[in-house]
């Protein structure tokens, strides 16, 4: 199958949200605080994005795909992704939700399309 290239960079900047522990971080002044002082413009921009789509999807109640995101993408972010990495986390994490592999997919989906929404709207500084 052939690699999108709008899937990988929403996919690269959500595991580095978390490799960069923001999502740990309590306060959305935190979050930013934090983004300016680690990354530069374009990569702000990316982190940016990411928080607002997580704020998105926590104030329209999409508990679910919240949990899709984090326990796929936010799961071991520093470690590199091998082949079916992600189908494997794909798998166990449709069975710990009670839930089939293609909707957790649709989730997936769901929060990357917000964050190109999000990605799109923001102009270089």
């Amino acid at each position: 199958m052939k690699k999108d290239p709008k899937t990988e960079e929403a996919i690269r900047a959500f595991r580095t949200y978390a490799r960069l522990g923001l999502c740990r971080e309590e306060s959305s002044l935190g979050i930013v605080c934090r983004i300016r002082g680690i990354c530069g413009d374009s990569a702000a921009l990316d982190m940016l994005a990411v928080c607002d789509t997580m704020r998105m999807l926590a104030v329209l109640g999409r508990k679910e795909v919240i949990s899709a995101v984090v326990k796929v993408y936010f799961c071991a972010p520093s470690v590199r992704i091998y082949t079916n990495e992600m189908s494997y986390r794909v798998r166990r994490v449709a069975d710990e939700l009670h839930c089939d592999e293609r909707t957790l997919y649709r989730w997936l989906f769901e929060a990357r399309t917000l964050w190109r929404r999000f990605r799109e709207l923001k102009h270089p500084f």
